[in-house]
């Protein structure tokens, strides 16, 4: 099974290039619950960009949660800040890869660093 980061999630709901690429690691998607903030502000940005209408990304962020299976966080809190602290990384980047490593899963993400830290720390990787 593989955990799906922020930046897969808004490649995809924002229509970034090689978004309908993505549809095929989409049918049973599971996350974390901070993937919803980052979609929020990414979309926010896009938004204040006037690349993105603001109509249609409220119609995402309130369709979005039930797209989605999310795996619990809370419990990956310390290790995300280890790992962010040894590899230069963002705590937020290193919650998706706690949580991979907890559970098992294969992390997907179109973040080449993250991919690199997640490898580092011994979780299977798919970098798109």
């Amino acid at each position: 099974m593989r955990l799906i980061d922020s930046s897969v999630i808004v490649k995809f709901f924002s229509e970034e290039p090689g978004w309908d690429s993505l549809r095929e690691y989409l049918y049973t998607p599971i996350s974390i619950e901070l993937s919803m903030m980052e979609l929020a502000s990414a979309l926010l940005k896009k938004v204040r960009q006037n690349s993105f209408d603001e109509d249609t990304a409220i119609e995402v962020l309130d369709r979005y949660p039930s797209t989605f299976r999310f795996v619990e966080q809370k419990k990956s809190i310390s290790k995300a800040f280890e790992i962010a602290s040894k590899y230069d990384t963002s705590v937020y980047d290193a919650m998706f890869i706690a949580a991979a490593m907890k559970d098992g899963y294969e992390l997907l993400t179109c973040d080449k660093h993250q991919a690199e830290v997640a490898r580092k720390v011994g979780v299977k990787t798919l970098e798109l």
